[in-house]
């Protein structure tokens, strides 16, 4: 894993990281803000051309949620871009037209929030767009130093899926173990789920649930997947 710090702002890095099942492993980078960094932060070209970092080399750029905003020719600068995922609450994508030429071109699957800019972006060009993962909650055993984080997951083609993380300490000094388990949900998981306090009282494990209750992120997925399933 690498990690680029800008030298035009030092409120602004990015790095390699593996989130979940959507991305490959060494071909995605995420924009952040430094994790002391009070006040808004945006990110441009200069962040990037001053960091060191190779852009052709990444498929996956990955906006986090402490992004305020996104300066033109941020996103351009990566030639090879195939997923863009929108994790921050910005008001507006500025698309240029180099912006429109590169996502028509690779046909850039955008991911973020419904009615979000990335989803409003994807239709007026065409695009695929996918709602971006949500993470529900963490438990944690602290008796056995051991963490779950559970996830709820999209991914093109395939259905709706639990990705749990399982952490435990290892036998020597900072060795740790664990693995993953996915599980498929139906489709249409959603219909007649309309709020994160059912999604947790009917789907969610009980080590979950207490957190998953309260996930604001998840209850407004409900909601708008209801609304929108009741359209059709």
């Amino acid at each position: 894993m690498a990690v680029y710090y800008s030298k035009h702002n030092d409120d602004v890095y990015l790095d390699e990281y593996n989130p979940g099942p959507y991305t490959l492993y060494g071909h995605n980078i995420f924009a952040r803000k430094h994790w002391d960094c009070k006040r808004p932060v945006s990110i441009c070209i200069e962040d990037i051309t001053s960091s060191g970092l190779h852009p052709e080399e990444y498929y996956t750029l990955v906006i986090t949620e402490d992004i305020s905003e996104v300066k033109p020719g941020f996103i351009e600068s990566f030639p090879n871009l195939q997923d863009l995922i929108v994790e921050a609450d910005l008001k507006k994508i500025e698309c240029s037209p180099e912006l429109e030429a590169l996502l028509k071109k690779n046909n850039v699957v955008l991911r973020g929030h419904f009615n979000s800019p990335a989803e409003k972006l994807a239709n007026r060009l065409g695009l695929r767009f996918i709602h971006k993962n949500i993470f529900l909650a963490v438990y944690i055993n602290r008796e056995y130093h051991e963490s779950s984080e559970l996830s709820l997951c999209f991914q093109e083609g395939e259905p709706p899926f639990f990705w749990r993380d399982d952490k435990t300490q290892g036998i020597s000094a900072g060795n740790t173990g664990g693995g993953t388990v996915r599980t498929d949900l139906d489709e249409d998981f959603y219909v007649g789920v309309e709020s994160a306090e059912a999604f947790a009282d009917e789907i969610v494990g009980r080590a979950f649930e207490e957190q998953t209750r309260k996930n604001k992120e998840l209850d407004a997925f409900l909601k708008e997947a209801n609304r929108r399933y009741k359209l059709k």
